[in-house]
């Protein structure tokens, strides 16, 4: 999920007529001035929208690695969004307008976002066909329907709509997607969940798309009623930094400012401040907002994630990382950039296999794990993560990269083997030759003693 900010034209202060609430239940955080009903029925929204997709690609209970916090306002109309969903401080972001559908593209990104945290890489046509598909969702109560076109329906979308909305389909595709993303060959995967080749279904979705009747289709429901989701009073403070975490440039430095002087929420505030200098290139000014954070007794992996991307001594940096890995151990970063400062070889590779595992479809951390392996001469656990960076490749010529560096693994080892047989051989070769020579020497100081020392080795020996 790419960090980006908002921009807000709002004043920084809340109005003292405002009364926020909130309501929690993993992974979604839900912030609101509009009243409990507004907040419990968004909630009972996205849970449902997440038992939905889970259902569809085979994982119950999907996660992620930072909380999404949903803000539903009265007037939203103050925020200008540039993405869906964008990663703030210490959580993905989402705004609504009470009373107002929520936006298909925040259900495009939820689902990317969804399949990201939770499963392998799948192939793009396959992932773009499901974000669009889930675009136009719709709950009502529990209720959940799926299937209805969106603007501009294409065939990526009706290839879905064919796996989980057509009867010949329905409840299989889980078996596909859990095939896929566990690396199972496509065409296999295909008869396995549907008991016909990917051509044959691919021949078959050409035919849907172009026939154009696309009936929707109910989904099972996860029980549920708003009145599971207790409401819970938001501080004001609470509601100011959560609207602060949502602020770019000179708004966001005022209200963190202020609720640093008001010493309230100071290592949220120090940290915010941080990442507002960070954002300008001040990055002198940054390291010491997250200084003054994390002296704060600061409870967010970012900001000793941020701090120690900043700070020159190692030692420092590394407290930093496992002190971030130790707040939120769903997330890779901590572990990659320790990796990177690691000279041991075999903790940098203990740290690329926790990144990679954490983040699966970063091709970059199965590739580093597969060379420091490599280096280290351990052939298998090399094949195995060059396997998983075959499978995280989106573009073919990576993926061939990839299958390429896998392929050539056991030639290498091969390779290694005989060279270190030839050392071995050398070795003892060696050795051999030096016990010959200290043998040749013992004989002829043995020579030398029975001669008396005779340089001339005249024998000085009685006859019998």
């Amino acid at each position: 999920m790419r960090r980006v900010l908002l921009l807000c034209l709002f004043p920084a202060v809340l109005a003292a007529d405002e009364h926020w609430v909130k309501f929690t239940s993993a992974p979604f955080e839900v912030y609101t001035d509009a009243g409990a009903r507004a907040g419990r029925e968004a909630m009972v929204r996205f849970q449902e929208f997440r038992h939905a997709l889970g259902q569809i690609v085979g994982e119950p209970d999907l996660q992620t690695q930072q909380p999404v916090r949903v803000l539903v306002f009265k007037n939203a109309s103050q925020w200008v969004q540039v993405s869906p969903i964008t990663e703030g401080r210490t959580s993905y972001n989402i705004v609504l307008q009470d009373k107002t559908p929520v936006p298909g593209d925040v259900y495009r990104e939820l689902t990317r976002l969804f399949l990201h945290a939770n499963t392998n890489q799948m192939s793009k046509p396959l992932e773009k066909g499901l974000a669009d598909f889930l675009s136009t969702f719709e709950v009502t109560g529990i209720r959940i329907t799926v299937g209805k076109p969106p603007a501009k329906p294409d065939l990526d979308w009706a290839r879905i709509h064919l796996l989980v909305a057509g009867t010949e389909y329905y409840g299989k595709a889980r078996v596909l997607f859990f095939n896929l993303r566990r690396g199972i060959a496509e065409d296999a995967a295909y008869r396995n969940a549907f008991g016909k080749s990917a051509a044959e279904v691919e021949s078959q979705a050409k035919q849907h798309f172009a026939a154009g009747h696309f009936e929707t289709t109910s989904l099972n429901s996860k029980p549920m009623s708003p009145e599971d989701f207790p409401e819970r009073p938001l501080a004001d403070s609470d509601a100011r930094l959560a609207r602060g975490d949502l602020l770019a440039g000179k708004a966001s430095e005022a209200e963190y400012r202020a609720l640093a002087n008001e010493g309230d929420k100071l290592a949220d505030a120090e940290e915010g401040l941080g990442l507002v200098s960070l954002a300008a290139g001040d990055k002198a000014d940054a390291r010491l907002h997250f200084s003054k954070s994390m002296e704060a007794g600061s409870g967010s992996a970012r900001c000793y994630i941020e701090y120690a991307k900043l700070e020159p001594d190692a030692g420092k940096a590394r407290q930093a990382l496992l002190k971030a890995a130790g707040i939120n151990s769903k997330l890779a970063e901590p572990f990659a950039l320790m990796a990177q400062r690691d000279t041991d070889s075999r903790m940098r590779a203990m740290h690329w296999k926790s990144a990679a595992e954490r983040e699966p479809r970063n091709l970059a951390y199965w590739q580093a794990l597969a060379e420091t392996n490599l280096a280290d001469h351990n052939y298998v656990e090399a094949s195995k993560a060059w396997m998983q960076a075959e499978q995280a490749a989106t573009d073919p010529a990576d993926k061939e990269r990839m299958h390429r560096a896998r392929m050539s693994v056991e030639e290498q080892r091969l390779d290694h083997e005989a060279a270190e047989k030839r050392r071995a051989a050398d070795e003892e070769a060696r050795e051999l030759e030096r016990l010959k020579s200290e043998a040749r020497a013992e004989v002829r100081a043995l020579e030398r003693k029975y001669n008396g020392g005779d340089p001339a080795g005249n024998s000085k020996a009685v006859p019998w």
